[in-house]
């Protein structure tokens, strides 16, 4: 058992500095002068690397059919192993980037990019990543309903902003689109001041459109969107603490239960040595008995030729 966790730990250690280098090979290959320089070898380097993933994959599954069906690792005990497959998926779309043919229907720089998508497996390597992955999936239905609100709320003054405005700014509310982008900006506090005096100066009460829309898009929606994050980063922690500890404690369950078996059967070997201990005293008891009876029986059968000589 510490021999295959070991093993583990090698080729998870492995993996992961391989995922970690296909990652900086891509950040060199994106400099003109590395890639004329050192382009092939790099390439090398992420397909050598490419085919190493696909082994690890396949070395997961083959130990995965340890617990009975190589389907045990996408699947054990009725739940969907979601970052097993994921693994499996990104290596998959991965491994196509090595397929040359493919390029003649999808593209070279589309198989390229494909062998990017490795460095999404640092996700799924280590577990606060996954927790934080997690957090945001599980919180994706309330933050698409916080979205509905952001959506009315940036319609309902984007609008009011072309009414108001069109004609004093055109380039930031001529049209919808334009209102829309600045709205966005106007969320990111992004340099909002510079647009909103010279409309001050236009329109006094201009100034109410900008503090109101920043005071319920910037202040409210959006801390309340990361509130949700977090309130979903905290059920997953929780639900994590609960499945180490429940582990722990079936660990605890498993070591008494072999404890109590060996206890079982230590009582057992002691039982059978009395019980073997206790024939075998009156196994010679028995013996000692019957030395004495057959010792009395000789007495008197002396006694009684003496007597019958003496007569």
């Amino acid at each position: 058992m510490k021999k295959n966790l070991n093993k583990r730990y090698v080729i998870d250690l492995f993996i992961n500095t391989l995922l970690a280098l296909n990652l900086l090979a891509a950040f060199m290959l994106t400099d003109p002068d590395i890639q004329s320089a050192y382009g092939k070898q790099l390439n090398l380097f992420v397909d050598i690397s490419i085919v190493c993933f696909i082994v690890e994959i396949g070395v997961r599954m083959w130990w995965a059919k340890k617990d009975g069906s190589m389907w045990t690792f996408f699947r054990k005990d009725h739940q969907w192993r979601h970052w097993n497959c994921f693994d499996f998926t990104v290596t998959l779309l991965a491994a196509a980037s090595l397929l040359s043919g493919l390029g003649a229907f999808v593209g070279a720089r589309t198989l390229r990019m494909l062998r990017l998508l490795n460095a999404m497996r640092l996700f799924s390597r280590h577990k606060r990543m996954q927790n934080v992955s997690e957090a945001i999936i599980k919180a994706m239905p309330s933050i698409v309903g916080t979205g509905i609100y952001f959506t009315m709320l940036y319609s309902i003054y984007a609008i009011a902003g072309v009414n108001l405005f069109s004609q004093i700014d055109p380039h930031h509310f001529g049209n919808l689109g334009r209102a829309f982008m600045f709205l966005f900006q106007l969320m990111t506090l992004d340099d909002w001041s510079e647009v909103m005096y010279p409309l001050v100066d236009h329109d006094p009460w201009a100034w109410f459109y900008f503090f109101s829309f920043i005071l319920i898009a910037s202040y409210v929606l959006l801390n309340l969107i990361v509130g949700i994050i977090i309130d979903s980063l905290q059920q997953v922690r929780r639900r994590r603490e609960l499945e180490q500890r429940s582990s722990k404690i079936n660990v605890e369950i498993e070591q008494m239960k072999q404890q109590l078996r060996e206890f079982q059967i230590a009582l057992e070997n002691w039982e059978q040595k009395i019980y073997n201990n206790q024939a075998e005293q009156n196994s010679q008891n028995n013996q000692k008995a019957q030395n004495s009876h057959s010792h009395k029986s000789r007495k008197t059968s002396k006694a009684r030729k003496s007597g019958k000589s003496g007569k």
